[in-house]
């Protein structure tokens, strides 16, 4: 998870995003190139009961 200083619990993972707030979605123009997005499931908090800041967007992997 990007936020090491703001752990959540297992039980309270989103489990789209598995607690990181950010899912990776690919534009249907360029399915190569995938970018973060907020989880519409969590709203970026990366919790089930959606309370809590927003988690931070994880590093893009990809330098292309």
């Amino acid at each position: 998870m990007p936020q090491h200083d703001k752990r959540i619990p297992e039980n309270a993972r989103c489990s789209i995003c598995s607690g990181t707030g950010w899912t990776s979605w690919s534009p249907p123009e360029t399915p190569e190139e995938p970018k973060w997005v907020i989880c519409r499931e969590c709203l970026g908090t990366g919790r089930t009961d959606k309370v809590g800041r927003k988690r931070l967007k994880p590093d893009d992997s990809s330098d292309g």
